[in-house]
């Protein structure tokens, strides 16, 4: 099995009679104020097998900080790859999952980690920082807070 895409996005959407994958806004990096609820948000990916490789196999996905601690349960699911068709050497299944409200303690960098039958297949990394813009209003408002307790006489 490979893995020929893999995405972190704002949304996706799959055909199945044509087998396309449509992926918008992906990102891998996101600035923000902490905590942080993401609205919506879609972990994508595309896997490819070989014709031996048809059949039940179990798939776990993974939100995790650097240190390997779970943001979110992973999830865990079975998945039938069905039999390659006649005249092809491979198949394809594309994999969708749309997360809602998902939350975001800290800044930190995070991983998304798709693994089948206990083998990893993708590690896409996710940045979640504090925007740089916020950083610089607190700190101009520690410095005037600052200010305030001098009382200016020499």
């Amino acid at each position: 099995m490979n893995i020929e895409i893999a995405a972190i996005c704002d949304a996706a959407t799959a055909n199945d009679a044509g087998g396309r994958l449509n992926i918008l806004g992906a990102f891998d990096r996101i600035f923000a104020r902490f905590p942080l609820v993401i609205p919506q948000c879609s972990a994508v990916f595309r896997l490819r097998y070989q014709r031996a490789e048809a059949g039940t196999h179990q798939l776990s996905l993974s939100i995790e900080d650097v240190i390997g601690h779970p943001i979110v349960p992973p999830m865990q699911s079975e998945i039938q790859l069905q039999p390659v068709a006649q005249g092809f050497d491979t198949a394809a299944v594309n994999m969708i999952l749309n997360m809602q409200r998902l939350q975001i303690q800290r800044p930190d960098k995070y991983i998304v980690r798709l693994s089948a039958d206990n083998e990893e297949l993708a590690a896409l990394p996710l940045y979640i920082l504090e925007d740089p813009r916020f950083a610089q209003q607190k700190a101009a408002e520690d410095a005037n807070d600052s200010d305030d307790n001098v009382d200016g006489r020499a």
